[in-house]
């Protein structure tokens, strides 16, 4: 024991009173945790620091396990986990925290289930790459049976405070709340809906679409984790001529979940879409723009022949989430330095073609016919949605989605718009 006295107070869970954000349900602080765990597994060979306070470790099971494989001190405040109990004093009660310093990245997530009158429910204090992290730290060492106040010298040296990237986080955190509570309101009424048979119909639609949006969601929160890494890596040394490229930045994960809003308002209700002009080559420089770190990862270029920004008749993320999903595609059907090439043209029948060819694998011919069904997919881990779905929302904007193209040197997908 290196200190005699300690706090009887229990600061942490002043923090969460702090921090004065809206509280999410279990489920989504879960995520997070998991979320915090994954960057640390993923760069396993950097000696890191893990502070972890659970009273349940129900589902959270196989992230814990994944945690003895790494390169890390893991200290336990709680009976929950199999590592030591290193804490001094029962002050902190119902209270749960993980704390992680890296040389990457620091972060640092409180939360409290007794804070709140809804069950399972809680704020969440939430701080990444944050020199605030070091004072959680300091109130979790104060209580330790060790000192951990040597490792904020070793991995965390002073940062500036980052509050573009930490409102971005809280913000993202609130918006995975909406999302579980979407989910909740329509699985309930899809229990409602199978109790009615003359509403049968609908219900099918309603859990065909369902699957589609979970998708779709997938690809989106996938490109929120990139930019909120892009965002973590600049804003420690960014000056004012790179602030532009923050909000740039800011602006894509604007778009991405304005797309998700839509997705997930579907999972409530069939709404038909909303038909707006749109100019068709600003349209597409903004998915290339959101799918930039996405390419990059793989060195993959994109051209795009730029035309005559035409107008367009069509509802803006519907169209948006069939673009990301093709540049998916050709993202995972590029091995490496590849290219994806975008380029558009007017067609005889007053609809404007935009087509997306990419240099990889291609598709099997003796499934050429069966790319459209819902269900197929020829990847390990896919789910045969992908193209299903933005085959269908494109007929629901009065297009159409086509594979015009596909050999062993390159693929092509033509997406069919009506012009305004």
């Amino acid at each position: 024991m290196y200190r005699e006295a300690y706090p009887k107070k229990n600061l942490l869970k002043d923090l969460i009173y702090l921090a004065q954000t809206k509280p999410v349900k279990k489920e989504v602080i879960n995520g997070l945790f998991r979320f915090g765990l994954e960057a640390l597994i993923d760069a396993q060979y950097h000696k890191s620091l893990v502070l972890v306070r659970l009273k349940d470790t129900k589902n959270l099971g196989s992230i814990l396990k994944r945690l003895s494989f790494i390169h890390a001190d893991i200290y336990s405040f709680s009976d929950a986990l199999e590592y030591e109990n290193l804490e001094l004093n029962d002050i902190w009660e119902t209270t749960e925290f993980l704390v992680i310093l890296s040389p990457r990245y620091s972060l640092a997530m409180v939360w409290d289930y007794s804070t709140e009158d809804v069950p399972d429910s809680s704020a969440v204090c939430y701080m990444l790459n944050s020199k605030n992290v070091n004072d959680v730290v300091n109130i979790i060492s104060s209580n330790s049976k060790i000192d951990l106040m040597r490792y904020t010298k070793e991995f965390t040296p002073e940062r500036r405070s980052n509050e573009t990237l930490n409102n971005a986080v809280n913000k993202f955190i609130n918006f995975a709340n909406s999302i579980f509570e979407e989910n909740m309101i329509s699985t309930a009424q899809n229990s409602i809906l199978e109790t009615n048979t003359g509403v049968k119909e609908k219900y099918d639609y309603i859990s065909s679409k369902a699957k589609g949006i979970a998708h779709e969601v997938r690809n989106h929160i996938s490109m929120i984790n990139l930019y909120s890494k892009i965002m973590s890596k600049k804003i420690e040394t960014a000056e004012c001529s790179e602030k532009s490229s923050i909000e740039h930045a800011v602006m894509c994960i604007q778009k991405s979940s304005g797309a998700i809003s839509q997705l997930l308002s579907e999972l409530r209700t069939i709404q038909p879409p909303v038909l707006v002009e749109l100019g068709a080559a600003s349209l597409i420089q903004n998915v290339i723009s959101m799918m930039k770190p996405v390419v990059e990862e793989k060195n993959i270029e994109i051209e795009f022949e730029n035309i005559e920004d035409c107008r367009i008749i069509a509802d803006e993320n519907r169209l948006i989430n069939v673009l990301i999903n093709l540049f998916y595609n050709s993202v995972d059907a590029i091995e490496s330095n590849g290219k994806i090439k975008v380029s558009a043209e007017n067609t005889a029948d007053n609809m404007l073609k935009i087509s997306v060819t990419d240099n990889g694998c291609g598709v099997d011919p003796a499934e050429l016919h069966n790319i459209f069904k819902e269900g197929y997919t020829s990847k390990p881990l896919g789910n045969g949605l992908g193209l299903y779905i933005s085959k269908q929302s494109m007929k629901e904007l009065y297009g159409d989605l086509i594979l015009s193209h596909s050999d062993t040197k390159c693929t092509t997908f033509d997406v069919l718009i009506p012009k305004a």
